[in-house]
């Protein structure tokens, strides 16, 4: 199994079960998520993660290319907002690797 399809599925496990702890032993502790709307360090990002996202469900992992130092994953998306709202979509990521973790996650929305 790939590194970012493990940390993606641990991900949505701490999506679903608001419980980061799953998804830090995937990340350094300099840690930085880079999407269209901000950067978030890995404290953020994991409060993020407990808050469970907007929230936030993700599945269908497609990985494209991973080696020792990056991964580049699509997945679907589903963020839902304040009033219940669903907004599906296909984000893509891709992770810089140092020493087997994330240091850097850079995350775009590929359509909607």
């Amino acid at each position: 199994m790939f590194l970012g399809t493990e940390f993606l599925e641990a991900l949505s496990t701490g999506f679903s079960s608001k419980d980061s702890s799953g998804v830090e032993k995937f990340i350094t502790d300099d840690f930085e998520c880079i999407t269209t709307f901000r950067t978030m360090s890995r404290q953020v990002y994991l409060d993020w993660v407990a808050s469970g996202g907007s929230p936030t469900s993700i599945s269908d992992f497609e990985p494209i290319y991973e080696n020792d130092e990056v991964s580049v994953i699509y997945h679907n998306i589903e963020t839902r907002d304040s009033e219940g709202n669903a907004r599906p979509g296909r984000l893509m990521c891709c992770g810089s690797k140092r020493d087997g973790k994330f240091y850097v996650l850079r995350v775009a929305r590929a359509s909607e």
